[in-house]
């Protein structure tokens, strides 16, 4: 931000007087999205590389859960080789969308997780915001997976 400044000078007086504009106060910022969004390729190989070492991280972050909503089976063994701590993962199977967004918004407000982990498919505004609103109340993280 810059500020002008206007410089009055006056031969008959001895001083300079300047014009200072005046404070105001900051703008507000919006409030951060507790919402983060992973768009992988459908199908991609690279999917596993990038998903299970965050998953790894996470699983050290916390002493509150994990919670994965998934439309597939999970190997824990496999989780475990990525460096996942398995016994703060909570695996939540659902292939069903409205049961999905619902299983989602309850993990996300019941803050029992730090963060939820789901691919809940497309979603307008209104509902991104629904999905937020339940994060902050929860005090947890979602991570949405999209694939295009």
């Amino acid at each position: 931000m810059s500020t002008a400044f206007q410089l009055n000078y006056s031969p008959a007086h001895s001083a300079a007087t300047v014009a200072v504009p005046p404070i105001t106060a900051p703008k507000p910022q919006k409030a951060s999205s507790d919402i983060t969004e992973l768009v992988l390729t459908k199908h991609s190989p690279d999917a596993k590389q990038l998903l299970l070492p965050m998953l790894a991280h996470l699983s050290q972050d916390s002493e509150r859960w994990i919670t994965w909503i998934c439309d597939h089976k999970v190997d824990r063994n496999k989780l475990a080789d990525y460096g996942v701590d398995t016994d703060k993962i909570r695996i939540i199977y659902s292939n069903q969308p409205e049961d999905t967004h619902w299983i989602l918004w309850e993990a996300l407000n019941a803050g029992t997780s730090h963060t939820v982990i789901a691919a809940p498919g497309d979603l307008n505004d209104e509902a991104m915001r629904h999905f937020e609103n339940a994060a902050q109340l929860g005090n947890s993280r979602g991570l949405f997976i999209r694939y295009r």
